[in-house]
C-alpha cells in the first residue's frame, strides 16, 4: 500500500496561489484541532489524581495567513481548546495556548505558561515534530530562550513540575 505524502507547513507557505486547496488547509485544521486536543486530554490524564481542575473554555482560532489566502473565514475554521490547569483557589498553575499550525520545521506550536504561586513564570514552546496528517503527534518541549535543550514532551514531566 502507498502512503500518501503531504507538504510540508514550509511548502504549504511558499506555495503559488492556487498551489494549495481551502479543503486542505480545512482538513490540516481539523486535524490540527484534533492533536492538541489529543495532548491536553494525555496532561488531563497524567494530572487525573492532582488537586488540579481543568478548564477549557477559552478558544483560539487560527490567525495565520495561509486559511485567509485559500478564502477560508474565522468562523469556518474550528476552535482549538486553551487549557488552563487550575488550583483549587481558582489561580492557574498552567496555561497551553496554541499559538500556529503553519510553523517552520514543525507540525504546529502551543505555548505552555506554568505559573508557580511564588517566583517567576516559566515558558515553553512544544512543538509537534511529526508529519502533516500522519495520525500521530510528536511534541518537543522547547524552553522559551534555550532553544537547544530540546526534550520529548512527557505530561508526567508537567505533572512533576506542577507538584
Amino acid at each position: 500500500m502507498t502512503r500518501l505524502s503531504y507538504p510540508s507547513s514550509s511548502e504549504e507557505l511558499a506555495a503559488e496561489p492556487g498551489g494549495v486547496s481551502r479543503d486542505q488547509v480545512l482538513r490540516r485544521l481539523h486535524d490540527w484541532r484534533d492533536r492538541v486536543h489529543k495532548l491536553y486530554d494525555d496532561i488531563e490524564r497524567a494530572l487525573a489524581n492532582s488537586p488540579y481542575s481543568f478548564d477549557r473554555r477559552g478558544k483560539h482560532t487560527s490567525a495565520e495567513e495561509l486559511p485567509r489566502r485559500v478564502g477560508l473565514l474565522a468562523s469556518e475554521e474550528p476552535e482549538i481548546d486553551i487549557l488552563r490547569i487550575v488550583r483549587s483557589d481558582g489561580t492557574n498553575a498552567a496555561m497551553i495556548i496554541p499559538k500556529g499550525l503553519w510553523v517552520i520545521g514543525a507540525n504546529g506550536r502551543v505555548d505552555l505558561r506554568i505559573l508557580p504561586l511564588i517566583g517567576s513564570s516559566e515558558i515553553y514552546m512544544l512543538v509537534d515534530q511529526s508529519s502533516p496528517l500522519s495520525g500521530k503527534s510528536e511534541w518537543t518541549r522547547i524552553p522559551i530562550g534555550s532553544p537547544f535543550d530540546r526534550e520529548p514532551f512527557d505530561p508526567s514531566w508537567l505533572a512533576s513540575k506542577l507538584n
